[in-house]
C-alpha cells in the first residue's frame, strides 16, 4: 500500500480501534491528522510524536461547538485531505421509554460525520480523489434491549455510506463502512458487563472478541 504524500484524517484516534488504525498507518510515512475529545491525550500524544512532523493530534469534541468550529477551520487549511476515517463514536445503554442521550448519540455519531464529510466532499470532488471509511458497528445489522438509540445512528451512516458512494464514485471517490463485531475497547467494556461480555463470547464462532488491530 502506498500512502505516500496523502493527507488521512482519523477522528476518535486516541482509543479503540481509531488508535489502532492510526498506529497501523504510522510506518506508512503519511501525513496523519488525528483527533480525540480529550485536550490533555491530545496535547500528551503530540509531545510523544514531537519529532514526526506528519503526524499531529487535533482536540475535536462534535459536543462543544467551539472545538467543532476551530478543528474545522484548521482542517480547511490543509489543500487536500485524501482519506477521511469517520471512527468517533459514543455510545449509552438505555431502554427506548426511558431514553435520554438522542441528542449526544446524533451529534457525534451521525451529525459529526455529516459535517465532516460536507467539509471535505468538495475538496475530494475537486482533487477528483477521496477514500473514506464509516466506521459503522455490528448494531446496524442487528440490535438487543437498550440500544434502539446507538442502532439507529449506525444505521444511519450506513444509509449516507450506501448513498455517497453512488454519488462520488464518478469523481473516484470511495465511500464504504465497515461494521466490526464485539471489539475489546473501552466502550465495550463500559456498556457490557463482564457476564455480558462472557455470554456474547459463547456466541462467537472463535471463541472472544477482536482486539482493534484486526
Amino acid at each position: 500500500m502506498n500512502f505516500k504524500n496523502k493527507n488521512i484524517l482519523i477522528t476518535g484516534a486516541t482509543r479503540g480501534i481509531g488508535k489502532s488504525i492510526a498506529e497501523n498507518l504510522i510506518p506508512y510515512n503519511t501525513n496523519l491528522i488525528l483527533t480525540g475529545t480529550n485536550k490533555d491525550e491530545v496535547d500528551k500524544l503530540n509531545r510523544l510524536y514531537s519529532d514526526k512532523k506528519n503526524i499531529n493530534y487535533f482536540q475535536l469534541d462534535f459536543l462543544d461547538i467551539d472545538s467543532k468550529e476551530n478543528f474545522y477551520k484548521k482542517l480547511n487549511e490543509f489543500d487536500k485531505i485524501d482519506i477521511c476515517i469517520n471512527n468517533a463514536g459514543i455510545n449509552f445503554v438505555e431502554d427506548f421509554i426511558h431514553s435520554s442521550k438522542y441528542d449526544e448519540i446524533s451529534k457525534v455519531n451521525i451529525q459529526g460525520p455529516y459535517e465532516l464529510l460536507k467539509l471535505l466532499g468538495p475538496k475530494m470532488i475537486k482533487n477528483n480523489y477521496g477514500r473514506v471509511v464509516n466506521i459503522a458497528s455490528i448494531w446496524s445489522i442487528s440490535t438487543k434491549k437498550g440500544r434502539s438509540l446507538y442502532t439507529m445512528s449506525k444505521n444511519a451512516l450506513v444509509g449516507l455510506t450506501k448513498t455517497l458512494s453512488l454519488e462520488w464514485a464518478p469523481n473516484n471517490i470511495l465511500v464504504n463502512a465497515v461494521s466490526p463485531g464485539f471489539t475489546i475497547t473501552e466502550l465495550t467494556k463500559k456498556t457490557n458487563s463482564k457476564d455480558e461480555l462472557e455470554k456474547i463470547k459463547k456466541n462467537i464462532p472463535i471463541g472472544r472478541l477482536a482486539n482493534p488491530s484486526e
